[in-house]
């Protein structure tokens, strides 16, 4: 799809989209070990590697922005291209802010929604798989772009599921209201990250059905 100097962006946008992988990976560590290990320190060690490969990710994308701006693609292209790196950059960014929210608040999770928030974590996990896959297959093979998508959306679908399912037991417990709102709103923006998925498999398959790659 793209030559000389547009085969440079391809190339970035899908490093950048690796090193954004890197920091989810290191995010979802960090998150099984505050919340089933309950070891903050490996926890806060890790979200270090999570900032660090977010970081990087940041400076992939700016050198993405300095190409296009530079007349790497033609105007729609790049418009699209800056979207889509804009959208991954979110899921890194979504991230973060969990870890951070549990690091500075040292948010107790009780036992008994433990194993739900590893439930998430993990579906959560399959559908940035169905991203990067689908981010591929926009340059490499625009016809399966489609059906990664669908399963990203089938895959928020069943983060939601869980997300009302684990809200439910939460304000069943035996704990103070406090609590209650402060992991209310720990799970609410844990469960961010899939919905920013899905907001970037809708630009794919517009992108998709428009024609434009």
């Amino acid at each position: 799809m793209f030559w000389g100097k547009a085969k440079k962006v391809e190339e970035l946008v899908l490093r950048h989209l690796k090193k954004v992988d890197e920091s989810l990976a290191s995010f979802e560590k960090a998150l099984m070990a505050y919340v089933v290990e309950q070891d903050y320190s490996k926890a806060k060690k890790l979200a270090l590697d999570t900032h660090v490969a977010e970081g990087k990710a940041d400076d992939i994308r700016r050198e993405v922005e300095t190409r296009l701006l530079g007349g790497a693609l033609l105007a729609p292209s790049r418009r699209d291209i800056l979207n889509v790196i804009e959208q991954v950059d979110r899921l890194a960014n979504s991230g973060e802010a969990v870890l951070d929210r549990l690091l500075l608040e040292r948010i107790e999770v009780p036992e008994e929604i433990r194993p739900a928030i590893e439930e998430i974590s993990k579906k959560t996990r399959e559908i940035i798989d169905d991203v990067n896959a689908a981010v591929g297959a926009l340059f490499h093979d625009i016809r399966r772009v489609v059906e990664y998508t669908k399963r990203i959306e089938h895959g928020e679908g069943e983060v939601d599921h869980l997300e009302r399912k684990v809200l439910k037991a939460l304000f069943k417990m035996d704990i103070d209201l406090a609590h209650k709102l402060q992991l209310r709103d720990f799970i609410e923006e844990l469960v961010e990250l899939s919905d920013r998925a899905e907001d970037l498999s809708d630009l794919l398959d517009v992108l998709v059905a428009e024609g434009r790659y």
